[in-house]
């Protein structure tokens, strides 16, 4: 069941995705740095936050980890899209 989630929610999730894939990319092209480790962290701390802040069991938060972490790519994708659309019409 997909849940509403405000724009300010969105734009965290896709800030926060963007920052995790951008450090896992300069992770895996440049290895192991404290930097990187700390971006991993905030970006991991930045979709959770919300999700814990529901008071829900442990299994509700781990799915709504992956729910907002899933909804902020789809942000991405939809934002890219847009544009691109937007150049041919």
């Amino acid at each position: 069941m997909k849940t509403k989630r405000s724009l300010g929610h969105r734009a965290l999730n896709a800030l926060s995705v963007i920052l995790l894939l951008s450090s896992v990319i300069y992770i895996l092209v440049a290895g192991f740095h404290s930097v990187a480790m700390a971006a991993v962290a905030l970006s991991v701390a930045g979709v959770a936050t919300p999700v814990i802040l529901t008071d829900s069991g442990p299994l509700e938060i781990l799915s709504g980890i992956l729910e907002a972490i899933v909804d902020g790519v789809l942000a991405i994708v939809e934002g890219i899209t847009s544009v691109i659309s937007g150049l041919f019409s």
